[in-house]
């Protein structure tokens, strides 16, 4: 049980507690937590060392503190995340927003650019970050799908945070069932990769993630392969796909694709120099 005591003290305690628990960060988790009590910045809080909480406060810090010590992501604690410089809320429903897919985004907006693609597709759109972080830089007009309606609900919901709901048209959808007689310049999907062997290895953090949206059947393949059958007939003839890739796989994905005539124009490397991001053009 944490005791009132001054910022700092309360600080190096709650540290301390969470390097207990194997928290890597354990430091930056405890002042970011205290910062979302407080409703701070992280600049500020080393102006307020000798400075003490409340009861409601302590009580409310403590709480987040056990959670985090249970493994729990702290971007579900917070109830929000920041992804290509926007913020979207996000719970157990969702994937929490990645560094690595920010390249599948730049890829995506990079494509954009150079082809004034107009019509996006996000398939397996989660908290719709991908597909809200597209509008909000791109004058496009993006349709988000995911078999999921409590995704779709989320991902609504950080469309207006964001301002671009005018541009995305969110479907509850299984891949493509109910994409109706439209064609798109881009098809864009980070769907779920992880092998149920891989899911076996997997630190505890994500465990707190919708096992739907993180594990595949037939080796990580299946939704690869669902795209990869079905998107010809969605896509423009001038049109291209891009993909967030499971690096453990990443060839086997490629071939796949080539298997169903689209061409491979590259793989984007992430910061651990893994296969991550595939631009296919429609062959």
């Amino acid at each position: 049980m944490l005791k009132a005591s001054n910022i700092f003290t309360l600080l190096k305690t709650s540290e301390e507690l969470l390097t207990l628990h194997n928290i890597k960060e354990a430091k930056l988790d405890a002042e970011v937590l205290l910062c979302s009590i407080l409703n701070i910045k992280r600049s500020k809080l080393f102006t307020m060392r000798s400075d003490t909480l409340t009861q409601i406060q302590l009580k409310q810090y403590q709480k987040y503190l056990e959670r985090r010590s249970n493994r729990e992501p702290l971007a579900y604690i917070l109830g929000k995340t920041e992804f290509m410089g926007l913020e979207f809320n996000v719970n157990s429903n969702v994937l929490i927003p990645r560094q690595e897919t920010e390249l599948l985004v730049e890829e995506v907006n990079n494509q954009i650019k150079i082809n004034n693609y107009k019509e996006i597709l996000d398939m397996c759109t989660g908290s719709g970050c991908i597909a809200i972080s597209v509008a909000y830089e791109k004058d496009v007009l993006v349709t988000a799908a995911d078999i999921s309606k409590e995704a779709i609900d989320i991902a609504v919901g950080n469309s207006r945070i964001n301002k671009v709901s005018s541009k995305i048209e969110f479907l509850i959808s299984n891949m493509f069932d109910n994409i109706k007689d439209k064609k798109f310049d881009i098809i864009i999907s980070n769907p779920p990769y992880i092998t149920r062997e891989e899911f076996k290895t997997l630190e505890e953090e994500l465990l707190f993630e919708p096992k739907n949206a993180l594990v595949a059947e037939d080796d990580g393949l299946f939704f690869y392969n669902k795209i990869a059958e079905k998107s010809k007939e969605y896509l423009n003839n001038n049109g291209i796909i891009v993909l967030e890739l499971n690096s453990n796989i990443s060839q086997k994905i490629v071939e796949l694709f080539e298997i169903y005539g689209f061409i491979k124009i590259k793989i984007i490397k992430d910061y651990a120099n893994l296969d991550r991001v595939l631009v296919l053009k429609n062959g």
